[in-house]
């Protein structure tokens, strides 16, 4: 018995129709956190669950917000993940953090193992002999 819109006093809104890119928004509008590190949200537990009843738009900029506001035309993209892909391919903020990560997680262990090997096959210094 579920109603095909939200009712007259939420100016009959219409049940969200789940579509994979809007799924793939709504993820990514959940994760926003690790998009922005200088913007900190309120955590979000739980699984990630769509709105019951919801619309998508557009947003048309003012005529005041042509130099503040604005995205350029060559940035658009169709859909939020879009977008932010974009972003990434510019920035490679992701990337080097993915870097970053695995230079930590493997010092210390096998790599540095190996690398110490390395060091002594080239004829490298020892400690102790001096």
């Amino acid at each position: 018995a579920k109603k095909a819109t939200a009712g007259t006093s939420w100016f009959n809104l219409p049940r969200t129709d789940l579509t994979p890119q809007l799924k793939r928004d709504l993820q990514l509008l959940k994760m926003r956190n690790v998009l922005d590190p200088h913007r900190h949200y309120k955590k979000d537990g739980g699984k990630m669950q769509a709105p019951e009843y919801s619309q998508v738009g557009t947003i048309i900029e003012g005529p005041t917000e042509f130099f503040t506001g604005r995205i350029e035309n060559k940035q658009r993209k169709k859909t939020f993940v879009e977008e932010v892909l974009a972003g990434e391919q510019e920035t490679g903020r992701f990337k080097k953090k993915y870097g970053e990560l695995q230079g930590r997680k493997t010092s210390g262990k096998k790599a540095f193992y190996k690398a110490m090997k390395a060091n002594r096959k080239v004829g490298g210094v020892k400690k102790g002999s001096g």
